[in-house]
């Protein structure tokens, strides 16, 4: 029930009837009475966020609660004498009483004291304040006796449906689409709200479309504004406007954004602007209220673009330095100023995703569907945007934005930035020869200059370190990301680290990356866009230790995007592989091809190419296709260290046994190959003596082989011993190398008989398309239809499938046809 103190309140504001017009706030009003349960609740906020109304409408919904006496006070007009009425007052009505105090300020009328006075001296009372400044209630110490809840001005906005009922009192015909655009425009501050209703009905317009709700909300925020500079006493200047630049106000930002803090952002106007409502504190800054800002900041940029450009320039600057990246890109998307955003992005990336990832994703594609096609806008989608990543137009797009920098030699002498971004740009285009010479110009830069730091050094070596890594200079790519390693903050240390683990599982040593893994497993950005590459060498690092169900379940799971996109090729090798180990051979060239037009976006180098195709090789070996597996390594890839272990399988399982054995012995013991080449190669000689030479095979093959396993924990080439050469193998071997290698799956152990087809029905096969009639390939062939019909029966029995599109899906998994599939 309400309490009547005759005397209070006294002014206009507070005795002034709620507007018919003025809808429920059901949404507000059920946070109030939930936060009521304690002592005291804070409702704060700007001039507009309808403190007031909420309080009155809290009053009238406790008007028939016999339980609860309800008293409404204005701060600024209640003196304190008046307590003892309204505390004599609450003691004759209902036991549980509510003190409602409007306009509340510390430097007029009632205090922080006198409510704390009040609380002590009653036990059942409640007091609910509305302020825009901060108070007293907010002390720790008052916080030690008394329990404070706050309400902020987030708490206070209009819902869609609250705004809806609004126009419904003020009889404005809406359509949904207006309805949405109004809402996004009046932020669901319920003064802006209520002046466009009010608008609408006075001028008897409806709210039907977009602009309609433009108009309206145009009217109301300049309405409101300009409500809110009439009570500052003082010119609105053009320094003061430059405040809507930030999103925040401290004496920090004002000098940064160069203004003098002595006149211009002086304790008398902030406290000013907080009276008149244009600001409000916020847990650790002062804060202007949004509809201010952009009329505040659409006027000023009319008036004098160029001095907000710089503003916010500095502004950026600022942010970046004291620890608010995501404020700053924010700031430079709002402002379109996309090379800034993607500079914010590709330097403080980690902390904005850490932050808030929905904010980060939301900022990167704003990158990406309005940033120009410049050096830098192109180099950050390249590292941190998905569909930049797998998107067939990222070569060309590389191509154009290597034009607009300038040449290597110019900017390794002025520019270190521009020559990592190129580097980066080449590799992206596909041009690796050029970014093989731009490296070596930024590595011997990076050397004269002893005394570098941050960014420039950390991402200079990382830059150098994948540009080895693509040209197969395994070594060099090691020392480079060594120094990234070193150099580099937490994020892109993970980013080093995960390239240097495949790396070492790359040579076999997989000791090596299991402690790498091991050591970053717990690191907070394994889950994050830098540590994919690691994600990828711990399912890589299951595949090693025996267990392909599982390592193929991790890879299918990573989306192998932004950072492993210089990673793909070895990621399709070894999930490939887990295809064959975990009873998929079948589907493996599927994979494969997928992974290959994944690829095409990011063109391979030759060395990034020969792991894919090594990978098909083992797949149509697995398929019992040793000969095809062999014709693979005609033309560019030809014998080669890498290449000669997987000609070498190929050869054995074709037949040719002897040139099998020859190839491994030479390319085993005099290329220095790496520890999985050198292991690959013996196996592959052990296999072949075990062919030759059955158990008076020499052993000492077999004895080198369980040292290279042993010392590098690398057990997994023991995996191409096809199941008929296993046992006798198996023999040769220790107890413990026995146990290890028993352990492995062999990948020809999932695989089933290929179809053996006749020659006439490969080629019937062959002319089989999804838009060929039977007529057609007997016209082609020279022969019957019954006879095409005939053949086509037994392909389809063969192929276990009982139509033409099923028979080219089934032919493609099996390696009987190449190019692409039918979708």
């Amino acid at each position: 029930m309400l309490i009547d103190v005759d005397s209070l309140p006294t002014n206009a504001r507070s005795t002034r009837r709620t507007s018919r017009y003025w809808a429920p706030r059901a949404g507000a009003l059920a946070r109030l009475h939930e936060a009521l349960s304690g002592d005291v609740v804070l409702v704060r906020g700007p001039a507009g966020v309808g403190k007031t109304s909420l309080l009155r409408q809290f009053a009238v919904s406790l008007e028939d609660d016999p339980e609860r006496g309800v008293q409404l006070l204005d701060s600024a007009q209640a003196p304190a004498i008046s307590f003892p009425r309204v505390l004599e007052a609450f003691a004759d009505g209902p036991s549980v009483h509510v003190l409602l105090v409007d306009n509340f300020s510390e430097d007029t009328g009632v205090t922080t004291g006198d409510l704390l006075g009040m609380l002590r001296s009653d036990p059942a009372l409640r007091v609910i304040v509305a302020t825009r400044s901060s108070t007293g209630l907010e002390s720790p110490l008052v916080a030690l006796e008394f329990d404070v809840q706050v309400l902020a001005a987030e708490d206070l906005r209009m819902t869609r449906d609250e705004l809806v009922a609004v126009l419904s009192l003020n009889g404005v015909e809406s359509t949904d689409n207006a309805v949405d655009k109004l809402a996004e425009l009046t932020y669901g501050w319920p003064a802006l709200v209520q002046l466009a209703g009010t608008r609408l009905r006075l001028e008897g317009t409806a709210l039907r479309t977009q602009d309609d709700a433009v108009g309206a909300a145009r009217y109301a925020v300049a309405a409101l504004t300009n409500d809110m500079e009439q009570r500052l006493a003082l010119p609105v200047t053009d320094e003061m406007r430059l405040l809507a630049v930030a999103p925040y106000i401290t004496a920090p930002l004002a000098e940064a954004i160069g203004m003098d803090t002595t006149t211009v952002l002086s304790r008398d106007l902030l406290s000013r602007m907080q009276a008149a409502g244009l600001v409000w504190p916020g847990s650790t800054r002062v804060t202007l209220a949004e509809p201010v800002r952009e009329q505040w900041l659409g006027v000023i940029t009319a008036r004098s673009p160029q001095l907000v450009a710089t503003a916010r320039l500095r502004l950026l600057d600022h942010l970046v330095e004291g620890g608010e990246p995501l404020l700053a890109a924010q700031l430079a998307a709002d402002a379109g100023q996309w090379n800034t955003l993607a500079g914010v992005l590709r330097s403080s990336g980690p902390e904005i995703w850490a932050r808030d990832r929905d904010a980060f994703d939301r900022l990167v594609t704003a990158l990406r569907l309005s940033g120009p096609a410049e050096p830098r806008v192109i180099g950050t989608l390249l590292a941190l945007d998905a569909e930049t990543a797998s998107s067939p137009e990222t070569p060309a797009r590389a191509v154009g934005a290597l034009g607009r920098l300038t040449d290597a030699k110019s900017a390794a002498a002025a520019n270190l930035d521009a020559l990592i971004l190129r580097v980066s740009l080449l590799r992206a285009a596909g041009r690796f020869a050029l970014a093989t010479e731009a490296a070596t110009l930024l590595s011997d830069a990076l050397r004269r200059r002893p005394e570098l730091e941050g960014e420039a050094l950390h991402e200079g070596w990382y830059q150098i370190g994948m540009t080895a890594f693509a040209m197969g200079k395994l070594r060099e790519a090691t020392l480079g990301l060594g120094q990234a390693e070193r150099t580099a903050p937490p994020a892109r240390r993970l980013r080093a680290r995960g390239a240097l683990a495949i790396i070492a599982l790359l040579e076999g040593d997989v000791r090596a990356a299991r402690r790498i893994i091991d050591d970053n497993r717990a690191d907070p950005w394994f889950a994050s866009p830098w540590g994919e590459g690691m994600r990828i060498a711990d399912a890589w690092l299951l595949l090693e230790t025996g267990d392909a169900s599982e390592a193929r379940t991790r890879f299918d799971a990573i989306p192998a995007t932004e950072g492993a996109r210089e990673l793909w090729p070895f990621a399709a090798a070894a999930h490939t592989l887990s295809f064959l180990l975990s009873g998929a051979a079948s589907d493996a060239l599927g994979l494969l091809r997928a992974w290959t037009g994944r690829a095409r976006s990011t063109p391979p180098s030759h060395y990034q190419s020969t792991q894919i195709l090594t990978a098909r090789a083992k797949v149509l070996i697995a398929l019992r296709q040793a000969r095809k597996a062999l014709a693979l390594f005609e033309g560019p890839f030809a014998l080669s260290p890498v290449t000669a272990p997987a000609i070498a399988l190929s050869q054995l399982y074709a037949g040719r046994t002897h040139e099998a054995f020859v190839m491994s012995v030479k390319w085993g013991l005099h290329h220095e190959p790496s520890a999985r080449a050198a292991l690959e190669s013996l196996v592959v000689s052990i296999v072949a003596d075990v062919r030759l030479n059955g158990v008076d095979a020499h052993r000492t093959a077999v004895q080198r082989a369980e040292a290279l396993s042993t010392r590098h924990d690398l057990w997994g080439p023991w995996s191409a011993v096809a199941p008929e050469d296993r046992a006798l193998v198996l023999r040769l071997l220790s107890p413990a190398a026995r146990a290890q290698v028993a352990e492995r799956t062999s990948f020809f152990a999932s695989s089933v008989s290929v179809p053996h087809l006749t020659k006439r029905e490969q080629v019937v096969l062959a002319h089989l398309t999804p838009t060929s009639t039977i007529a057609d390939i007997a016209r082609a062939l020279v022969v019957s239809p019954n006879t095409v019909k005939t053949q086509l029966q037994s392909l389809y029995r063969k192929l276990e499938v009982s139509d033409r599109s099923s028979a080219i899906r089934a032919a493609h998994a099996w390696g009987l046809i190449e190019g692409d599939g039918e979708g």
